[in-house]
């Protein structure tokens, strides 16, 4: 007889987070598991994965200078190709620092197994620090320390 596969849910999501060590946090005001490990990158206002209906999607915000947006906004097609495991996008609002948005999204289906997800998760995290890295050295972001924010944060949820 064949056996049936479970599609992941929430459940099974955060055990595996748990398994892999990713360390996380459920906030209970999003959906969204927040994760530690890229929040402490400078300019990341939030990094969170989401389970939806159709896979697993990881995004990450980074905070961009208002004076950076044009020049960023340029550079997006050859960023976009840079980091093809990330899909990149500028986020703004009125009365809001500009946002640069990084998503990686798995599609699943019953049989994803915890080595996959985590393969997509380290994959991911990794092109994730390597933009970032790349946004503050041609500063994109406004540096720690920095007399900084011209408008105001949007609520993130």
């Amino acid at each position: 007889m064949a056996e049936t596969l479970a599609k992941p849910d929430r459940a099974l999501l955060q055990q595996w987070l748990q398994d892999a060590r990713v360390q996380f946090s459920d906030c209970g005001e999003c959906e969204g598991f927040h994760l530690a490990a890229l929040r402490g990158i400078e300019g990341v206002i939030d990094s969170r994965l989401f389970l939806e209906r159709y896979g697993l999607l990881m995004t990450t915000e980074l905070e961009i200078r208002p004076m950076a947006l044009l020049p960023l906004a340029a550079d997006l097609g050859r960023l976009n190709m840079d980091y093809p495991i990330l899909k990149i996008f500028l986020d703004v609002i009125d009365d809001a620092t500009p946002q640069l948005v990084m998503a990686g999204i798995l599609p699943t289906k019953p049989g994803l197994s915890l080595g996959q997800c985590a393969h997509f998760l380290s994959t991911t995290m990794d092109a994730t620090r390597q933009l970032s890295a790349e946004c503050l050295q041609l500063d994109y972001l406004f540096a720690e320390g920095d007399a900084r924010r011209t408008g105001t944060n949007r609520a993130l949820h």
